[in-house]
């Protein structure tokens, strides 16, 4: 997803999950299959992201369980 400045560049918001064990889930989609889930830490308001590029409804069934990362761009 390297051609986009942004991660959540040209994503709409189709999920939303709040006050889930010190987290809130955000997930994104992109009309080709790609999509984040951003995953903000309410105790220190951190945000870390997940990402791929098919198979959106698995992974966000299993959201507590993915690997989250610091958001690379470029």
């Amino acid at each position: 997803m390297s051609k986009y400045n942004n991660i959540t560049e040209g994503m709409k918001v189709v999920d939303v999950s709040l006050s889930e064990d010190g987290y809130n889930y955000y997930g994104f989609v992109r009309s080709n299959g790609e999509w984040a889930i951003m995953r903000e830490n309410t105790a220190q308001t951190e945000y870390r992201f997940s990402v791929g590029g098919s198979d959106y409804s698995t992974n966000w069934t299993n959201r507590a369980s993915l690997g989250y990362r610091l958001p690379t761009i470029g």
